[in-house]
């Protein structure tokens, strides 16, 4: 390097230095009696129920038009908490000439129902709050004290809900559910699920139950405590809900498949 070309790199340093050392000098320092005020964190967006199954709103029917042998439903719904009467008096006309109260509880019925429901995919049911009466007898094990198996006559204990099912109106019971829809909603959100849909969680229970195994009658029975449980520790491990059909029998079994299959059908393609 040359003697001209060292003096001018010598000046430029020189420059560098004295204007770094302005900038430090001038430069706003943080107080400390006062606390810095971090920048917010951005807001997590709220988190929207994301409703798989919609359920279409109702309009108000027009009674004087509705054919008188019809349900009559209300115009306006009542709270969850005071539906008894109304939810009582659609179920009366959907089953006509049954005796409800020999199979149902009738008192908190939209509440028990959901609860009900939102439960038979785990492995134990809320017994407390069934909307439907336990069946008439006891539990019916045939075999020998060695190899229990449940007995073919304990099928018959469940006919009278099987008959109660199939004898529906497949139309009228969709179109109550959806005319109550929102209490049986409000209902869903008392249990705590405040973003989650009642239809959908419905439709799930559905798709669980048809998930229930099928086999052939009778199934085998071991009896280690007090209750009798399943010999195959499979079937023993399956959730409450499934439990309860495995019971049934298989016959009965096949014609609850169907009839909770159309019902799926209907929850999954209701029209607004």
């Amino acid at each position: 390097m040359n003697k001209i070309n060292l003096i001018v790199f010598v000046l430029l340093l020189a420059l560098v230095v004295v204007g770094v050392t302005i900038y430090r000098q001038y430069q706003p320092q943080a107080d400390p009696a006062v606390e810095t005020v971090q920048p917010a964190a951005p807001e997590e967006p709220i988190k929207r129920q994301v409703v798989h199954y919609p359920v279409p709103e109702t309009p108000p029917q027009d009674n004087a038009t509705q054919d008188p042998t019809q349900t009559q439903l209300p115009e306006v719904l009542p709270p969850v908490q005071e539906s008894d009467q109304s939810i009582g008096q659609a179920l009366e006309g959907l089953f006509a000439g049954q005796k409800l109260s020999q199979l149902l509880f009738l008192e908190n019925f939209i509440q028990r129902a959901v609860a009900t429901i939102d439960n038979l995919p785990e492995k134990r049911l809320p017994r407390a709050h069934f909307p439907i009466k336990p069946p008439a007898g006891n539990f019916i094990v045939s075999g020998t004290p060695e190899a229990p198996q449940i007995s073919s006559l304990n099928s018959e204990r469940y006919l009278p809900y099987l008959e109660l099912l199939e004898s529906t109106d497949p139309e009228l019971t969709v179109k109550i559910y959806t005319h109550f829809y929102p209490l049986f909603q409000k209902a869903y959100e008392q249990l705590g699920y405040k973003n989650a849909y009642f239809n959908d969680r419905l439709v799930f229970v559905i798709d669980h139950l048809l998930d229930t195994p099928n086999p052939a009658d009778p199934l085998q029975l071991e009896q280690p405590g007090v209750l009798f449980t399943y010999t195959d520790h499979q079937l023993e491990n399956r959730s409450a809900g499934q439990k309860i059909l495995l019971r049934i029998g298989q016959e009965q079994r096949i014609r609850v498949f169907k009839v909770l299959s159309a019902y799926k059908a209907k929850l999954t393609n209701m029209k607004p």
